[in-house]
């Protein structure tokens, strides 16, 4: 099955691209919150305007390129080189920017203009997809794509690492711009155009065609459980290792030990539920998924032990398998002709569970405590999944919308 996606204009073009981003990222991203406190001398507050100013950024981007891309005759190759570029600048801003403020600024703009480089390449991925002899299998291409990233992601801290103890804080942002430059450079000499029958260049054409989240609950219903199921995933991830660390009094190795098990198990469990996908339908993956990633964070306030947090990434794989894999093709399922547009709303969903995540899961873990705030990550899933239940099969065709 994976040899015949090889055979898909671009695929294996970006199946190597989303393992480089993958990698790329992970050098430097677990290791930002230690230079920008130990070495910009950023206070906790900066750090987190930081974190939240830049998933503004990106949501705006995203929102703003998904607008065009799919109605107007742009070239994603284009949307997609001129994204990594802003991506390579905005981890090169290290070198020249030492004045904490205008650091935050910089890092949360460029951050913003890289955003829509994953979603495009989603697009351009399914683009092909469905052009192809393989459009049946688009659930299974999208997961082998996403798996690609989480398998880059397995190896990019502990490259980061290296690089750390051999050249400091440089050594982790020169490895990712060059890891992003050299992305850009595949994407530059390798990507091919891909023929679609949308050729619309009317600007006016794009509010007659392009569905209105905020209009329509079949969209706004799925985004909201999506955003509900990223917040609790953004909550264990900021309390996780102040739970292992300061609440179990275990050492710090361990929370490297979680995280790398993880993401190694997400990579076979992706491939797994892409083939799967073609006996089930995503939204069953998707409540089943819910299921499994509730039960886990449930469990963390249960057992309180690091022994049942360790056999518990098999369910918190499982949930970020179906999530990360499966979730872009839930929406590009209702919006088949919107791609675009379907993957942002996806990226979208993540960059606003991220920040509600991140600034719920700082509050709640000083209002409940570290003890009990899994018990919230746990609603908040389960409250995603229950949305999913509700959501309708329902799709918006150019047909459709006209």
């Amino acid at each position: 099955m994976f040899s015949a996606l090889l055979h898909i204009k671009n695929y294996k073009l970006f199946v190597v691209n989303m393992m480089l981003l993958g990698m790329g990222i992970s050098i430097t991203v677990p290791y930002l919150v230690l230079f920008a406190t130990n070495d910009l001398g950023m206070t906790s507050t900066q750090y987190g305007l930081l974190l939240a100013l830049a998933a503004i950024s990106q949501f705006i981007m995203n929102t703003i390129v998904a607008r065009f891309s799919d109605t107007h005759n742009i070239n994603r190759k284009v949307i997609i080189i001129t994204a990594l570029l802003m991506g390579a600048v905005s981890f090169s801003i290290y070198f020249y920017i030492h004045e904490v403020w205008i650091f935050i600024v910089m890092y949360a703009v460029f951050q913003g203009f890289f955003a829509p480089a994953m979603p495009q390449m989603y697009a351009s991925a399914r683009e092909s997809i469905n052009v192809s002899a393989s459009r049946d299998r688009a659930k299974f291409a999208n997961a082998v794509l996403r798996s690609m990233f989480s398998f880059g992601f397995l190896f990019g801290p502990l490259i980061g690492a290296l690089l750390l103890g051999v050249n400091g804080y440089a050594g982790l942002f020169t490895g990712t711009v060059t890891i992003i430059l050299f992305t850009l450079m595949l994407q530059v000499f390798f990507f091919k155009d891909i023929k679609t029958k949308q050729t619309t260049t009317d600007v006016n054409h794009i509010e007659a065609k392009a569905p209105n989240m905020l209009h329509d609950k079949a969209l706004i219903v799925p985004f909201l459980a999506f955003i509900l199921l990223h917040i609790g995933q953004w909550m264990y991830t900021l309390n996780m290792p102040l739970f292992v660390t300061k609440y179990l009094n275990e050492a710090e190795g361990y929370v490297g030990g979680l995280a790398s098990l993880c993401a190694g198990l997400e990579v076979p469990f992706m491939v797994v539920l892409g083939i799967l996908s073609a006996k089930l339908t995503t939204r069953v993956l998707l409540m089943l998924g819910g299921l499994f990633g509730g039960l886990f964070y449930f469990s963390i306030g249960v057992f309180e032990n690091l022994v049942m947090m360790f056999v518990g990434q098999v369910f918190l794989a499982i949930f970020l398998a179906i999530l990360l894999g499966l979730g872009i093709s839930y929406f590009q399922d209702i919006l088949p002709d919107f791609p675009g547009y379907a993957s942002t709303l996806f990226a979208n969903a993540m960059v606003i569970g991220q920040l509600c995540g991140n600034l719920l899961g700082g509050i709640m873990s000083h209002w409940v405590g570290l003890g009990n705030v899994f018990f919230v990550s746990a609603t908040a899933i389960f409250l995603g999944m229950i949305l999913i239940y509700f959501t309708k099969d329902q799709k918006f065709t150019e047909e459709s919308m006209e």
